[in-house]
């Protein structure tokens, strides 16, 4: 048997949150199990029914962001996505910071927005490349790669992670244990002085280019 999502959707505007929990309601795999309309609500939710995943818009009463940060704050957290509208850098960078897996716009379509909770479902990141590299416009130094720090181990990682691999499947790739592909991502982002596989994998796309498919 097939094992559900499990999903709260909390939006402070009725009309869309109706209208996310239908788009979901498309596939049987995922389950809507609450909703709500603020921050409060949002922890509430994450304590009381534990869900896989929450959809969090960013404008909303108590503000998304600080209830991503206090949701990913708790034991055993679930997995935390923005939904909305903002595509201000303070709020991009903020609630990846906070650790949220997924940036979406309110826009997305109904195919989509599943495929993406599915992929977050899995361990995976869903952020738009192109919104997140014009926030990282200035991270990245002209004067040199910061890639050239990287050993090349740590190259072959960082590409598979591009991939949108997780360390099992990266170290399934390159025959090596998951906890030292947890060491090796681990340099990554201090060497790149990135807060999380997304920032690491767009700085490398930025540095590197179009992504090869294999890994050197």
């Amino acid at each position: 048997m097939v094992e559900r999502i499990r999903v709260a959707v909390v939006d402070d505007h009725a009309m869309f949150r109706a209208g996310v929990i239908q788009s979901l309601g498309l596939d049987g795999d995922i389950e809507v199990v609450g909703e709500g309309a603020s921050a409060a609500e949002a922890v509430q939710l994450a304590k009381e029914l534990a869900p896989d995943l929450i959809l969090l818009d960013v404008s909303m009463p108590g503000n998304g962001v600080e209830a991503a940060r206090e949701i990913l704050g708790m034991p055993n957290s679930p997995r935390v996505a923005m939904l909305t509208v903002s595509e201000a850098d303070n709020d991009v960078m903020s609630a990846l910071e906070a650790g949220a897996v997924g940036y979406l716009p309110k826009g997305i379509r109904a195919p989509d927005l599943i495929t993406a909770v599915r992929a977050m479902k899995d361990g995976r990141n869903v952020v738009p490349p192109d919104l997140v590299l014009r926030v990282l416009s200035n991270k990245v130094r002209a004067d040199g790669s910061p890639l050239a720090s990287l050993s090349d181990q740590e190259k072959r990682t960082l590409r598979l992670v591009a991939k949108g691999l997780s360390n099992r499947e990266v170290g399934e790739q390159l025959d090596v244990q998951e906890k030292t592909i947890k060491y090796h991502v681990t340099n990554i982002l201090r060497k790149l002085k990135a807060r999380n596989r997304v920032e690491a994998v767009l700085i490398a796309k930025r540095e590197w280019g179009e992504l090869v498919d294999e890994a050197m």
